[in-house]
């Protein structure tokens, strides 16, 4: 297996602004995701920001984990106003499992205007035996 130089990977990007009718619009871009089977189900893990959600089988992980990100998201720009919070990447023993495993990796991508419509478009989640560059 070939490891992608810096170059082949999109980087992770976030942004937050207003539009002139005061609505909020939040983007996060190639945000990976670590998706684990366990044995009563499945884990999601952001990397770049630190969010996780549970479900019982691959599709309703990946679900919990749009809308709770979404909710997160909301929350955040309620009581904060901002999306700082957001911006900070998964603990170091996540990020070292993922390192000796990347094919559990996914791009997960997310614009919202904040009133959403679920689901997301644009998520790209990675699971163990199924690595993408």
């Amino acid at each position: 297996m070939t490891t992608p130089n810096k170059t082949d990977r999109p980087e992770a990007i976030a942004f937050h602004g207003t539009t002139d009718d005061g609505d909020e619009v939040v983007g996060f871009g190639n945000i990976r995701v670590v998706l684990q089977k366990d044995d009563d189900g499945w884990f999601a893990q952001g990397l770049e920001v630190d969010y996780a959600a549970e479900g019982d089988s691959l599709e309703e992980v990946k679900r919990a984990f749009e809308q709770g990100f979404f909710a997160t998201i909301d929350t955040h720009l309620r009581m904060f106003g901002g999306i700082e919070g957001l911006l900070r990447p998964a603990p170091v023993e996540v990020w070292t499992d993922v390192l000796t495993n990347p094919s559990q990796i996914r791009r997960f991508s997310h614009i919202s205007l904040h009133q959403l419509l679920l689901p997301f478009q644009g998520i790209e989640y990675f699971t163990e035996g199924r690595a993408r560059g």
